[in-house]
């Protein structure tokens, strides 16, 4: 499952609240996935998505 971090670049949806909402659904989610993978663009999102996580 490939989770993309829209609306976070052109239309500057908060890139930590964009990690909060995406990483909350996998974590509760029901569904047997194997992999999930978070598509982000840059650096400083992989960043954000990494403290999230960390939580």
């Amino acid at each position: 499952m490939a989770f993309p971090a829209i609306s976070t670049g052109a239309y500057r949806w908060p890139m930590d609240d964009a990690a909060r909402i995406a990483i909350t659904a996998v974590r509760q989610s029901s569904a047997a996935v194997a992999e999930v993978r978070f598509v982000l663009f840059d650096a400083a999102a992989f960043d954000v998505f990494s403290a999230r996580l960390a939580r």
